[in-house]
């Protein structure tokens, strides 16, 4: 993307989705940034639709990564691929499937996914702070989305617990257990089809659960589609993310479709297989 002259009297307003609906209507384009106490993002428009959406904060996985992960490509398939848009200014995903490494409907699929996440994590910070810039852009890619792709109107389910004060005792009980593990710093219970905790434990100033555990949905799907795509008929037991200085694990509940535990640990006094271990019991007895 290549950026204009930045407007200089533009007003930061606290609502999200009402400034990305005025970004989508402008005819200019340009970029949407967002900022919070503990996250901030960018949204990137172009013709009307959503180019792309990042998140930026701990316990954030990107695209590349996630493509890694998920062995659609390896480390130096990527590292080669950027090489070749520094060279000759092309699109990453396009000279993936250019390259023959991802089928494009694949890509498509699994872009859509990865911004999804980080755009729903974006709209669920309470305090996030959005500002509009205008401005033109050529973009080299067909890979855009409309909002509705990434981010459908919510729907509002009375007996979908959101809040602390309506989360199931037996929730809590759970997440009060899984927070003495140690190592352990902040863990939710999340709904992978919204992205939504059914309750959450812990965190710190610069590490909030819930918007990492909404943006990490998308790994939970990503893998899912993998494994159907690849013809493995399994279920996963659980996905591990090692940072520097942390551990993100994942579990999908056996007894719950759709529902995962998300739990952060300090990599310096973790037991990765202790809390594994103590996770999947803890499991066992959650009853919804």
């Amino acid at each position: 993307m290549e950026r204009a002259a930045r407007g200089a009297t533009q007003v930061s307003r606290p609502v999200l989705r009402s400034v990305l609906h005025e970004a989508l209507e402008s005819e200019l384009g340009g970029e949407v940034v967002v900022k919070s106490a503990t996250v901030s993002g960018r949204i990137f428009v172009v013709d009307q639709k959503v180019a792309w959406a990042v998140l930026n904060g701990p316990g954030v996985q990107n695209f590349s990564s996630l493509l890694i992960q998920n062995e659609w490509v390896s480390r130096d398939d990527v590292e080669q691929v950027m090489a070749e848009c520094r060279k000759s200014g092309g699109n990453f995903c396009e000279v993936l499937v250019a390259w023959g490494l991802v089928p494009r409907d694949t890509l498509r699929e699994l872009l859509r996914g990865h911004m999804a996440g980080h755009l729903r994590a974006l709209l669920a910070v309470p305090d996030a702070q959005a500002l509009f810039v205008p401005q033109p852009r050529t973009y080299s890619s067909q890979l855009t989305f409309s909002l509705e792709e990434l981010a459908p109107p919510v729907e509002q389910h009375p007996t979908h617990p959101s809040a602390e004060r309506d989360v199931m005792p037996n929730v809590k009980l759970s997440l009060e257990e899984t927070l003495k593990i140690e190592g352990a710093f902040a863990a939710c219970l999340v709904d992978a089809k919204s992205g939504m905790c059914l309750g959450s434990q812990g965190g710190t100033a610069t590490f909030n659960i819930e918007t990492a555990a909404a943006a990490n949905t998308e790994v939970v799907r990503a893998k899912m589609k993998a494994m159907s795509v690849l013809g493995i008929k399994d279920r996963i037991e659980d996905i591990l993310i090692t940072l520097g200085e942390q551990y993100h694990v994942i579990r999908p509940l056996a007894s719950r479709e759709g529902l995962f535990f998300y739990v952060a640990l300090n990599r310096a006094n973790a037991n990765l297989a202790m809390a594994r271990f103590r996770l999947a019991e803890i499991e066992k007895g959650l009853q919804l």
